[in-house]
């Protein structure tokens, strides 16, 4: 893409960390209890469906007992996630932030967490298209099925400055950092040409309402 490119960008820091709502959570495929471990009062998690009210359990060699599974994020409460790299490998860590403490409640690879929330919610544009995950996601898409010359901006269709509209809306909005690189080749057989780059930070992908929205712009033009 060296040549004939749209670029949309919103430079800054890249954000690692952020609050999110109990229906991400659940989106993640997790239930959040309160009740004990090793005795002691705490929050937990357990992959959605698998654990009951009232039960115990062992898991890596302490004790678990879920007093109630709560259906929201406690008052007083957030639920609060970051990404970490740690010896070359991405990792989504989250934790519910209280007045009196802070209760971890999973560390886990967020390239499967991903997966598993955009197959559920089938936000197939981005399984399809999604390249590597840090701290930033990169999304790749190639639509150019006969070699030509990508075209300036002032030739596209209106439907194409549209896209560009909502990826602007997008970081503005939403995820305050990104960039966007697009090529514009025409219509061929009715059928939009074009190639686009996509980065975001990936953390924002984990919010239901961003990862929907970014999925339908990817699918605009299709």
């Amino acid at each position: 893409m060296l040549e004939g490119y749209y670029i949309v960008e919103n430079t800054g820091v890249v954000p690692a960390e952020r609050r999110f709502k109990f229906k991400s959570l659940k989106a993640w495929g997790y239930d959040l209890h309160l009740g004990t471990i090793d005795g002691r009062e705490a929050y937990f998690v357990s992959k959605a469906g698998t654990r009951e009210e009232g039960e115990t359990y062992s898991e890596n060699g302490r004790e678990y007992h879920i007093s109630e599974t709560q259906r929201e994020i406690p008052k007083n409460a957030r639920l609060l996630a970051r990404i970490v790299i740690e010896r070359g490998q991405p990792y989504l860590e989250f934790w519910l932030d209280t007045e009196e403490e802070n209760f971890p409640l999973a560390k886990e690879d967020p390239r499967i967490i991903l997966h598993r929330f955009w197959t559920e919610r089938k936000f197939n544009q981005l399984e399809r298209h999604v390249g590597s995950v840090g701290l930033t996601t990169d999304f790749f898409k190639d639509r150019v099925f006969v070699k030509s010359i990508p075209l300036p901006y002032e030739e596209y269709p209106p439907k194409v400055r549209r896209v560009l509209r909502e990826v602007r809306d997008v970081h503005r909005d939403m995820t305050g950092f990104g960039r966007f690189v697009f090529q514009y080749f025409g219509e061929e057989d009715k059928a939009h040409q074009y190639r686009l780059w996509w980065l975001l930070p990936t953390i924002h992908l984990f919010d239901v309402e961003v990862s929907n929205e970014v999925d339908k712009v990817l699918a605009m033009l299709d």
